[in-house]
């Protein structure tokens, strides 16, 4: 029996949207919806994620959510935040933007202005498929200081790809081992987490972090 092709994340890309009617469709679909919006002077991408791609997206924040508990780091996350910047003409949507070195700065806020607040402190993508356009020049030009960018493909190994971490030197990034807001942690353990909880399940996987963490004295 021919084995059946495996499902992707689909992707429409619409040509020739102006501003006015980005913000008219952000406000038709509302909070609610499941696509992903990705803006570049015109040309919109709308993205549905799969299953896989919001489990990646679920076992990484619980990491993150750890971490930030064990070194008493105050966290904000804005999950599918919309990053807008009219005067550049872009707006993407991270799975989600994370404010630690600037909780204060929003905290308790319900919606972000990148007008008035600054840009999250990390943002995580996950991606299961290549986007049309390029997200991480688009988070650059939006000053995002660092992005977590899982990599993988959709089907049974899907929690087998990789975790590529960027930090922003001068308007462009660079592909680094450890990032800024976590500088003790390096890509490689965050992979191992993912492996852990696929093999292990997420407790066991959870528990051996808390044991790691302890291991460097965080």
């Amino acid at each position: 029996m021919a084995k059946k092709p495996k499902l992707s994340e689909q992707r429409l890309v619409l040509e020739k949207i102006s501003w006015q009617q980005l913000e008219a469709l952000l406000m038709e679909m509302g909070t609610d919806r499941t696509a992903r919006f990705t803006f570049d002077r015109g040309r919109l991408e709308l993205m549905t994620p799969l299953e896989e791609h919001d489990r990646c997206h679920r076992l990484i924040e619980s990491l993150i959510l750890v971490l930030a508990e064990v070194m008493k780091l105050p966290v904000e996350g804005y999950k599918a935040l919309t990053l807008k910047r009219p005067d550049l003409g872009i707006a993407v949507e991270p799975d989600t933007g994370y404010y630690i070195q600037h909780e204060q700065q929003i905290h308790g806020k319900v919606a972000i202005d990148l007008a008035l607040d600054p840009p999250p402190d990390l943002v995580l993508d996950v991606s299961l498929s290549q986007s049309t356009l390029d997200r991480l020049s688009l988070y650059a030009r939006l000053d995002v200081p660092e992005v977590w960018r899982y990599v993988s493909q959709p089907g049974d190994d899907f929690l087998k790809g990789q975790l590529h971490i960027y930090r922003l030197d001068q308007q462009h990034y660079s592909h680094v081992t450890h990032g800024l807001a976590f500088p003790f942690l390096p890509a490689g353990r965050i992979l191992q987490f993912i492996d852990e909880s696929d093999a292990l399940g997420l407790m066991t996987a959870l528990r051996s972090l808390r044991a790691w963490l302890q291991e460097i004295s965080i």
